[in-house]
């Protein structure tokens, strides 16, 4: 099916809606619980005089129970994504011009999501989950990554991280589950030691609490060195930034009411989807992008953009 719109999206400074915000700890969230059947679709987006398209809506998964998390590597042609196979998740990578796939993992008794590559190009991370429930933050080379010998490295272990992003190949942003002691955190996190390629021997890092009620979508902000985060501390809850540099955090807008997944399209707006529709926020209101109704999809939940706005991947589900 081959779907167009124009809205007229048009581009404004993201300096137009920061504010300072101050911290303060709330609440608790759970990451890896995904829903029982979702589908990944991805469009291409067009931009001509100012205004932004969408046409060719694909469902690119097209598989039984779960398919998630895309993700667009830095040259925004591949994407990778989570998806159910006989009852696991593995990770799978796409060209976003060929729609050739590859597995990329293939692991009894055990799961893996949240797929990035590593900043230098040379490694795939993801976060495992045991049948025990047990999440471990890992990587593994992508030079013969389908032949015998995979080694893996550990870098984080046992229930701690639950969704990341890479900022430099030493430190990364992160989701820390909750524990009986804590509650879920937003947090820095810097490689003391460079990993190594041993299961066993796990880097050391430096930790920093930067929120204590974080959504799970971290993702930079085009043009700038901030990296975007969702604070559910407030109500309404808010699209939020950290300076990896300076360590400063900004309020940037309120989310679309219960969405806690944000991507940026090249111009600065942050987008978001709630059941059929995605939206974009100008500054002021949050305004109509694109409807999926007539492609037959609800419960838009993740959302992606490739760093040249070309092609915009989302996660929902096809409609009875």
């Amino acid at each position: 099916m081959v779907l167009a719109t124009n809205h007229g999206v048009k581009p404004f400074p993201l300096a137009f809606f920061c504010t300072y915000i101050v911290l303060f700890f709330a609440g608790q969230l759970f990451a890896q619980n995904p829903p029982a059947n979702t589908e990944v679709f991805l469009a291409d987006v067009t931009m001509v005089n100012g205004e932004f398209n969408l046409r060719r809506v694909q469902n690119i998964s097209n598989n039984p129970g779960y398919d998630s998390q895309p993700w667009f590597s830095s040259d925004g042609t591949t994407l990778l994504y989570a998806s159910d196979r006989n009852g696991e998740t593995d990770i799978v990578s796409m060209s976003v011009w060929s729609l050739n796939k590859i597995w990329l993992t293939n692991t009894p008794n055990r799961s893996e999501y949240s797929p990035q590559f590593t900043p230098d190009g040379q490694e795939l991370s993801y976060i495992t989950l045991s049948p025990e429930g047990i999440q471990d933050f890992r990587s593994i080379p992508l030079l013969g990554i389908q032949g015998q010998q995979k080694v893996e490295t550990v870098i984080e272990s046992e229930r701690i991280i639950g969704y990341y992003h890479w900022a430099s190949p030493s430190s990364y942003l992160c989701f820390v589950l909750p524990t009986d002691q804590a509650p879920a955190t937003l947090q820095w996190h810097k490689l003391v030691d460079s990993p190594h390629a041993d299961s066993t021997d796990t880097p050391r890092t430096s930790k920093q609490i930067l929120d204590a009620a974080p959504g799970r979508s971290f993702l930079p902000i085009p043009n700038t060195e901030l990296i975007s985060f969702i604070d559910k501390q407030t109500d309404p809850w808010r699209i939020k930034s950290f300076n990896p540099l300076t360590g400063e955090i900004l309020s940037i807008a309120p989310t679309l009411s219960g969405s806690e997944d944000v991507a940026w399209l090249p111009n600065g707006y942050p987008i978001m989807g709630s059941g059929s529709v995605l939206r974009f926020f100008n500054g002021q209101d949050w305004l109509i992008l694109y409807d999926f109704t007539e492609a037959g999809i609800k419960n838009i939940s993740r959302v992606a953009v490739n760093a040249k706005g070309e092609k915009i991947a989302i996660v929902g589900e096809l409609m009875d």
